[in-house]
């Protein structure tokens, strides 16, 4: 395979997602896989990589438990090499995730990389970046670093409140259900002590307007406790699935203007702008 300037990989306990890119961040192979003892996630990528691996391609490595870490403020990227990784392919570089003392809070190297990844295309960009997902992660940049951070499980709680509609379950109108998250956001939002109380009431409630009150009271919780960050601030939200745009409904309810985008295309040029980086180290 021709052009390819990194092998990007994340390790997720034993799950491995292993991408090969081009300098313009694009996506040319990507491949998944699990590794076991007595193997090591090390030797299982050196395994994954090696049809794709060339001399001169950049391996690039996030999420290995007990890596180094870098503190805030600092760039999105931390860079460490890893030249007694065990691999036939190369020097690796071990991606690090970011810790914040006060209050303490941590961000991961895959969020690192996202957060690189939107830089890596708004170099000039000053304000906050939601990354949502299992926990939610609230970053506040200026000057191309990650000044403050701030997060919470609000996925995690969606993940095991939500309920499974059966797929032959009648579906509400669209507007119906986005009335029922209005008003959970609203309620939670303004007096976020209610959260509880919503939650316990949702389980009384049709499937669709269940669904929704979570989801709205669960991120108006979210929205109250991280409003220093997006307050009067540029806010960028990535994820998947349904939840940028209803953290940018969310958002645009208290007059702040929010870009909603894909997370795989950021975490794709934060791989590549981690290659750039590791090239001029």
């Amino acid at each position: 395979m021709d052009h390819i300037a990194w092998i990007g990989a994340e390790v997720d306990g034993q799950n491995l997602r292993v991408w090969a890119g081009s300098a313009e961040a694009t996506a040319l192979a990507q491949t998944s896989g699990r590794w076991l003892a007595p193997d090591t996630p090390l030797r299982a990528l050196d395994a994954i990589i090696a049809p794709w691996w060339q001399p001169g391609v950049l391996v690039l490595v996030a999420g290995l438990t007990g890596a180094a870490t870098t503190a805030l403020p600092c760039a999105p990227v931390a860079l460490a090499p890893m030249p007694d990784a065990a691999t036939d392919h190369g020097v690796w570089w071990q991606v690090r995730d970011l810790t914040q003392a006060k209050p303490v809070d941590r961000v991961s190297a895959v969020q690192a990389l996202c957060l690189a990844g939107c830089l890596r295309g708004r170099p000039q960009f000053d304000g906050v970046i939601c990354l949502t997902g299992a926990h939610s992660l609230w970053a506040q940049i200026s000057a191309g670093e990650v000044v403050s951070v701030t997060s919470a499980a609000t996925g995690v709680l969606a993940d095991a409140l939500v309920p499974t509609r059966p797929a032959t379950a009648p579906q509400r109108p669209e507007g119906l259900a986005l009335a029922a998250f209005d008003a959970a956001l609203s309620d939670c939002l303004s007096r976020p002590e209610r959260l509880a109380r919503l939650l316990s009431a949702a389980r009384l409630m049709p499937p669709d307007r269940a669904e929704a009150t979570l989801h709205g009271a669960l991120i108006g919780a979210d929205l109250a406790s991280a409003r220093p960050w997006w307050l009067g601030q540029a806010v960028l939200v990535l994820g998947t699935g349904t939840a940028p745009g209803l953290y940018a409904r969310a958002l645009a309810t208290q007059g702040v203007q929010a870009t909603a985008g894909v997370v795989e295309v950021a975490l794709l040029a934060g791989f590549a702008a981690a290659a750039a980086t590791a090239r001029n180290t």
